[in-house]
C-alpha cells in the first residue's frame, strides 16, 4: 500500500476554504434556525453546492493529472484501489469536497423540515456537520418515534 503524501501549504489553504464556504450556512442553521439571515444564507445553497461539485471535479482532474490512480469503473468494486485513490492530497480534497455537498444538502434538508414543523433540529444538524450519517440518522429515528 503506498504511503500518503504530506499535505503542501497549498492542499492546507484548500481545506481551508472548502470548510469556510460551508460553515456560515451550518452555524447559522444551528444557532440561528429560524433568523433571516440563515434562511437568505439557505436560499443561496445551490451556489455553494455548486462550488462545491466545481471544485470536486477540478480537483479530480488535477489528481488524475498528476499522475494519481486512475480507477476504471469495474474497479470501484474493489476498496483497495479506491482506497489507494485517496493518497495523494488533492484526491483526498476531491473526496473532501464531495463529503462538504452531501452532507450540507442533508443538513439544509432537516434544517428545512423541522423549520417546517415548528421544530428544532440542532442535535441532528450538529452531528450531520461533525459526523455525516450520524446526524441523518438521529434525525431519521426522530421522524419515526414521532410518528408512532
Amino acid at each position: 500500500m503506498p504511503t500518503l503524501a504530506p499535505s503542501t501549504a497549498v492542499h492546507r489553504r484548500g481545506f481551508a476554504v472548502l470548510n469556510a464556504s460551508t460553515m456560515p450556512l451550518w452555524v447559522a442553521m444551528i444557532v440561528f434556525p429560524r433568523a433571516r439571515v440563515t434562511r437568505w444564507l439557505a436560499d443561496r445553497i445551490g451556489l455553494v453546492l455548486a462550488g462545491l461539485g466545481v471544485s470536486y471535479v477540478a480537483l479530480l482532474a488535477v489528481s488524475a493529472a498528476e499522475g494519481g490512480e486512475k480507477p476504471s469503473l469495474s474497479d470501484l468494486g474493489d476498496p483497495d484501489t479506491l482506497r489507494r485513490g485517496m493518497t495523494s492530497p488533492t484526491a483526498f480534497l476531491a473526496g473532501w469536497a464531495h463529503y462538504l455537498a452531501f452532507d450540507l444538502f442533508v443538513g439544509r434538508w432537516i434544517w428545512e423540515q423541522n423549520l417546517a414543523a415548528g421544530r428544532t433540529a440542532r442535535l441532528p444538524l450538529l452531528c450531520t456537520w461533525w459526523f455525516g450519517p450520524l446526524g441523518l440518522t438521529i434525525e431519521l429515528a426522530r421522524r419515526r418515534r414521532r410518528r408512532g
